[in-house]
């Protein structure tokens, strides 16, 4: 893997990206109006209103399919919390899994039974449906692997030291970048991210290690692990990234 760059455009780009995030305090300054402005720059959404039509849409639930439902049922148990809402077993090989943290209180602190959480599935957010085939050949590509539509999931975390810290002392996660690590090329982050390398090929070697520079700093506090199918989680901290 190679994380070093040449010092004309690492320094460049790391000066350019150190404008708009301080890693320290978690904060992207936004940038003038006047057309002036150079790469990289935050687009920052209008205040236009939702179509009246779409009120009490939301995301409810992200669905990935396992192929060991036991192992990611306990990856996403023990090292996230998520608890086990129901299995619909749909046939003797084919069953639907629904997990989720308690929103009895901010950020799952409050308890709630199961049938609580079943009772209130539909109006929650967050949740992760798992669709296992149970059968000989199940084979699934993640987007660690080869790069799809797929990018990661991202989990927000109140302290990301201890946070690496609990993740340190389980067996056989795979930690893909520690926090305070550096971004990787190639990595299965890269892959995930759009910038594997028959990707990043297409691009000139100048815009390749201005990405990477500019990179480096924003994902500096992050974790990355990837899950049992090699689905990539990204770890955040809560003070991170607000608009100045």
């Amino acid at each position: 893997m190679v994380r070093m760059l040449s010092s004309s455009f690492a320094t460049t780009a790391l000066l350019v990206a150190s404008n708009f995030i301080s890693p320290s305090l978690g904060c992207i300054r936004s940038v003038p109006t006047n057309g002036t402005s150079s790469y990289p720059f935050p687009e920052i959404g209008d205040d236009t209103p939702s179509d009246p039509g779409t009120n009490g849409y939301f995301i409810n639930h992200l669905c990935l399919n396992v192929m060991n439902l036991t192992a990611s049922m306990d990856f996403y148990t023990e090292i996230f919390g998520l608890r086990h809402i129901l299995t619909l077993h749909v046939s003797e090989h084919y069953s639907i899994t629904y997990m989720g943290h308690s929103h009895g209180g901010k950020n799952g602190t409050g308890y709630q039974t199961a049938s609580e959480l079943n009772r209130e599935k539909n109006n929650s957010e967050g949740l992760l449906e798992l669709v296992h085939l149970d059968v000989p050949n199940n084979d699934l590509t993640s987007s660690t692997r080869v790069a799809n539509t797929f990018g990661h999931i991202g989990m927000v975390v109140p302290d990301i030291a201890a946070t690496q810290a609990r993740l340190d002392a389980y067996p056989g996660i795979e930690i893909i970048k520690r926090t305070n690590d550096d971004l990787m090329v190639p990595s299965d982050i890269a892959t995930a991210t759009s910038l594997s390398p028959e990707k990043i090929a297409q691009l000139s070697p100048a815009e390749r290690e201005f990405i990477l520079g500019v990179l480096t700093p924003f994902n500096k506090p992050l974790i990355f692990v990837n899950d049992p199918d090699g689905n990539l989680i990204e770890i955040q901290p809560q003070e991170g990234a607000a608009l100045a």
